[in-house]
């Protein structure tokens, strides 16, 4: 006999979808019984000749928080998955926004992040696998297991899809399961077929390169090299560093205002290679060095950070927050200093302002901002294009999307778009066909919540294009949009703020598929013009919240201009009583941080555009 063996997401801890039939697969030969048991009792049992692969029902159990065993017996072989529940079970997926995990949203002025106290939800994580063979299509997902929340002492969680869930749990108080495919900078086209991708032909020439023979080796190769090569170009380079850390400062050092980007100094605009800043910093001696932790905000792009000539953190990449623990014996009453290697790779880098620079020492935090030294080590060309794989046509298909299509969901959360940003004008065309594929292979109409983006000031027009895109998606049936205007951060692409979104996609999930009130965004279903200006009602009434905002604005021949605008009579009134507006608009502006009308449910009004 093969082996036999159930594939991998059907394992302990998992959660089944209530009130549906639920299949378990897996590879194996002959005759096989599955039973479903609690307290030793046996609540069902299924049969089936297996040839190969296999595909076995299970017996449907209550949703009632108490756990069932699986057992699959096979001649002489039983497999045996402990611990199932049955509840409501979510595709959550998307770009990095909800593969953010729990422990990538901790603050430092705020504490560490608590550990899950929730047993009854839980998250399967498909590990991120990439192909681009067209008409490839996996038949399950590889690796990964079930999570409990309370087990996750890393904070591996989804730290959206766990708010959500909690959120969701406290409302109708079943278990709750998310299987998670969501893979950083993936985009929309990127978890379609070739053959949809062909149906926009603006498409062709990444797809043709992408299904090409041999790319992903090729890309991958090619990429190495270019960052291997730019680093010993840089390193060989550097004949200052050893200095530096070890305090020994050069007479020829120039003088800078942390927080701030290099392309702002004289004569750095567009550089590219190493520069090395440093800074002296006292501690006085009655504090306390046991707790200390060197805070650098973000950095553009990668650093390596050092205390008194030790080493205490480094990243590769721009986005992560540098917070990095500083171990015993390394700090010392008085006189500190700290020094940071920054190589810029593409032309513009820094640090970025509004975050924090500092130390902090406990309750005791020593800031860092202001003047600095520093000195360029290594000029270096613009650092080769590395193609970044998971933001292709067809990556995230084969292994992390189509495997979907056999398991049932009460819904779909995607928190996507950001990489389409570059292309937005397309966007909504893919989001659709997304959909529509998704429902025609999965064989039902799966209820769909998508993430319109939040504020990010580099987000720049095609931005908040996306936003716009988003929110005419929502005419497809069974889905809508959550808002999260006001939940980023401008300076940040990963904002912490997750508590907020899962709030936001649990209300959309108890108004669109468990029946809690009009689940369509809050945006505007009339608009007309009076004597008194321009009124635009919602789908609901409106009230404002920033009376004085300037993000209302009007279209004209002569372009868009900001207009006062007030309630009147559950609407809005936008000052404006010439006949030459044909637009308005509200929040376009990728860094739109302030909501400035809502509903009276409580829901934010959507970024918008809208002919008069």
């Amino acid at each position: 006999m093969s082996v036999f063996k159930a594939d991998d997401i059907f394992s302990d801890g998992m959660i089944l979808q209530r009130g549906v039939e639920n299949f378990i697969t897996g590879d194996g030969e002959g005759e096989m019984t599955l039973t479903l048991e609690r307290d030793d009792k046996i609540c069902g049992r299924s049969r089936i000749a297996a040839d190969g692969r296999w595909r076995i029902a299970v017996p449907e159990g209550k949703a009632d928080c108490l756990p069932y065993t699986i057992k699959i017996r096979c001649g002489n072989v039983m497999q045996v998955i402990s611990d199932v529940l049955f509840g409501d079970v979510f595709h959550i997926t998307g770009q990095s926004n909800m593969e953010l995990p729990l422990n990538r949203t901790y603050d430092p002025f705020k504490g560490d992040v608590p550990v899950p106290e929730e047993e009854l939800i839980r998250e399967y994580r498909v590990p991120i696998a990439l192909s681009f063979e067209a008409g490839k299509e996996a038949g399950t997902f590889t690796g990964g297991s079930w999570i409990r929340a309370c087990d996750d002492t890393e904070l591996n969680m989804s730290a959206a899809g766990y708010h959500f869930a909690k959120k969701l749990f406290a409302e109708i108080g079943v278990p709750i399961g998310l299987v998670n495919t969501s893979a950083g900078g993936s985009a929309i086209e990127g978890r379609i077929p070739a053959e949809v991708c062909r149906e926009f032909r603006e498409l062709d020439p990444v797809t043709d390169t992408v299904t090409a023979d041999g790319y992903m080796e090729k890309t991958l190769a090619e990429g190495e090299k270019i960052e291997k090569e730019w680093s010993a170009y840089v390193e060989s380079r550097d004949k200052i560093g050893k200095d530096i850390v070890s305090g020994k400062y050069h007479a020829d050092s120039k003088k800078c205002t942390v927080p701030f980007m290099v392309n702002d100094l004289p004569d750095m605009n567009g550089f590219c290679g190493r520069i090395w800043f440093w800074k002296e910093f006292e501690i006085p001696a009655s504090a306390d060095l046991s707790d200390a932790m060197l805070i650098l905000g973000t950095l553009v792009d990668a650093d390596i950070s050092y205390i008194n000539g030790a080493k205490v953190g480094e990243t590769t990449y721009l986005y992560p927050p540098r917070y990095y623990d500083i171990p015993a014996k390394i700090l010392k009453h008085g006189t500190n200093r700290v020094a940071v290697r920054l190589d810029i790779n593409n032309g513009f880098g820094g640090f970025t302002e509004g975050k924090r620079f500092c130390v902090k020492l406990g309750d005791t935090v020593i800031d860092l901002e202001g003047e600095w030294d520093f000195i360029p080590a290594v000029k270096a060309p613009l650092r080769g294009t590395v193609e970044f794989l998971p933001s292709k046509e067809l990556a995230v298909y084969a292994y992390m999307t189509a495997p979907a299509y056999r398991l049932p969901f009460k819904g779909m959360l995607i928190y996507q778009g950001e990489t389409n940003c570059g292309n937005a004008d397309i966007y909504d065309g893919l989001f659709r066909r997304f959909v529509e594929y998704y429902r025609e292979r999965c064989g039902y109409k799966i209820p769909v919540v998508s993430v319109q983006l939040p504020n990010w000031t580099p987000g720049g027009e095609g931005w908040v294009k996306i936003r716009q895109k988003q929110l005419e998606c929502c005419n497809i049936p069974d889905t809508t949009m959550a808002v999260t205007l006001g939940m980023g951060e401008n300076n940040d692409l990963h904002p912490i703020d997750k508590e907020s979104v899962g709030a936001a996609l649990c209300d959309c999930v108890m108004r669109l598929i468990y029946g809690k009130g009009d689940p369509l965004p809050v945006s505007p279903t009339m608009i007309r013009r009076t004597s008194d200006g321009i009124m635009v009602g919602f789908r609901e009434e409106v009230t404002l919240t920033d009376k004085d905002t300037k993000y209302f604005e009007v279209h004209t021949p002569e372009g868009w201009q900001s207009v006062n605008v007030k309630e009147n009579r559950g609407g809005l009134l936008l000052d404006f009583t010439a006949d030459s507006a044909d637009k308005i608009r509200y929040a376009w502006l990728p860094d739109a941080d302030r909501p400035a009308a809502e509903g009276v449910s409580g829901r934010l009004v959507p970024t918008f555009e809208v002919a008069i």
